[in-house]
């Protein structure tokens, strides 16, 4: 089921962007027409030649924004939302019984009172006024760049709902609200290991769930891992014979009956695995790269979990990490360390330690955080972005230039990289709700050149009231 805030969730209210719907039907177009005609790009490629009019989709449609469409929306008044969770019902170790005619003990209702700031989404697009008059050969321009326009901010949206986290900032707010990773309770989740996605975890997640007395209705997960999951089941098919001809071979498989009730499978394309780090910075305004990285063993044990990745080790294990530093405008080029880590240290769960020195000029948008990459067991060190995967996001603990992050992470192997993760829980408005300021709108920008822009903006918070009504499948794995 999707729901939708809309213009008339606030009735009576003049903030900008909220006075019309026609408004939204007004988005300008942000492309120019040039004169190019060989590797045309931007607005020229529009210029009717002899084109098919129809343009070929080759990304994603709002089709693959699968938990926005499915998430419960609902209005929000003020830019500070704040609720209460229900903690318990009362003591559950007091005797409920009584004799005749006595006064029953009191228990009270335990709640604990939460708040959740609204954060900004948008982007700013921008067309030419000889765009406007062009005879385009994919039909309304505009239209289509509205289309675009609020696709990109969807997509945005869609991984912030998962992997948002708020605590990702320098002394200060971060501009990102929270997700899944971070609402749900840190001792929710299920590990697979490394091993590919079974019966068996999805029930110990949904039991999991059902213990805290909640429903699991969804399990959102990325093609693959579902895909794996019904690999399994093609030793088990069975046709009856003789085969219909011109038959369907093969199985799909769309939701799952466990003893805490039916799951549904929603394939979400941007639960892909633990991301790889760029090859050079994203942004003009994103930091600049750190200084050196130094990554030591602890030299204690302290739970580190290298076994569930490689079991009894016999030999040294050699390791190579990979740090950016990010703020909201992008992520830096990745600076690279190498680790060898002995048999016994590995054998004795210790974990890995990571120090970050700055650089020594950080530039007008200094970072707010790391993010730190880290390879499978390699034979030699590496240097090659699509070998490392994300294993850990950390804020930093200054902004000086060269400062030096004494143990700014450490790696105890809780995420292998490569892996996939799932999110199982209750998708009860009751439980988890989208609280939206204001839904999507288009707020116009002066024109001061012969060029229309214009913003499309979003604010909202997510707010999962149960944090342990949903759960976590992590470190899920290919299919051997």
């Amino acid at each position: 089921m999707e729901s939708m805030v809309s213009l008339s969730n606030y009735d009576g209210l003049n903030g900008f962007g909220q006075t019309s719907l026609s408004e939204v039907d007004e988005l300008r177009k942000a492309l120019s027409a040039g004169y190019a005609i060989t590797n045309q790009t931007g607005g020229s490629a529009m210029r009717v030649e002899s084109l098919e009019q129809s343009l070929k989709v080759v990304t994603y449609s709002n089709k693959h924004i699968v938990l926005w469409r499915k998430i419960n929306k609902s209005p929000a008044f003020s830019t500070v939302e704040e609720y209460n969770q229900l903690l318990s019902y009362g003591a559950t170790d007091r005797g409920a019984f009584t004799r005749e005619g006595e006064l029953p003990q009191s228990s009270d209702t335990s709640y604990a009172r939460r708040t959740a700031l609204v954060k900004y989404l948008g982007t700013t697009r921008e067309v030419t006024h000889p765009m406007t008059l062009v005879n385009p050969a994919h039909g309304d321009v505009v239209a289509m760049e509205n289309q675009a326009g609020i696709l990109w901010l969807l997509e945005r949206l869609e991984d912030s709902l998962f992997h948002g986290d708020s605590s990702l900032a320098f002394d200060g707010e971060a501009e990102q609200f929270d997700g899944l990773d971070s609402l749900i309770d840190t001792t929710a989740f299920v590990d697979l290991e490394g091993g590919a996605m079974t019966e068996d975890a999805i029930e110990e997640a949904s039991n999991q769930i059902f213990e805290h007395f909640g429903y699991p209705s969804d399990l959102f997960a990325g093609p693959k891992p579902l895909s794996d999951l019904v690999k399994q089941f093609y030793p088990r098919h069975r046709v009856s014979l003789p085969a219909p001809e011109n038959g369907t071979i093969g199985q799909s498989i769309n939701s799952m009956a466990t003893q805490a009730g039916l799951i549904q499978f929603n394939p979400d394309l941007f639960l892909r695995k633990t991301k790889s780090p760029p090859a050079a910075a994203t942004s003009p305004s994103a930091p600049v790269a750190t200084g050196a990285v130094t990554a030591a063993v602890s030299g204690t044990a302290n739970s580190a979990e290298w076994d569930k990745q490689l079991g009894e080790v016999t030999g040294d294990t050699l390791f190579s990490y990979a740090v950016t530093a990010c703020n909201r405008f992008g992520e830096s080029a990745p600076v690279y360390e190498d680790i060898t880590i002995a048999a016994a240290d590995i054998n004795n769960q210790e974990s890995v330690t990571l120090q970050v020195v700055l650089g020594a000029a950080l530039g007008p948008n200094p970072p707010e955080f790391l993010r730190i990459y880290r390879t499978d067991p390699l034979t030699a060190f590496s240097t090659t972005p699509a070998d490392f995967y994300e294993i850990l996001k950390v804020p930093v603990s200054s902004q000086t230039a060269a400062a030096t992050m004494v143990a700014v992470a450490t790696d105890r192997n809780f995420i292998i990289p490569g892996t996939y993760q799932g999110y199982m829980g209750e998708m009860s408005p009751n439980v988890l709700t989208f609280r939206q300021l204001a839904p999507m709108m288009k707020l116009d920008l002066a024109v001061l050149a012969p060029a229309y822009r214009w913003m499309v903006l979003m604010y909202g918070v997510p707010l999962l009231y149960t944090p342990l009504k949903w759960t976590r499948l992590i470190n899920i794995g290919d299919l051997a």
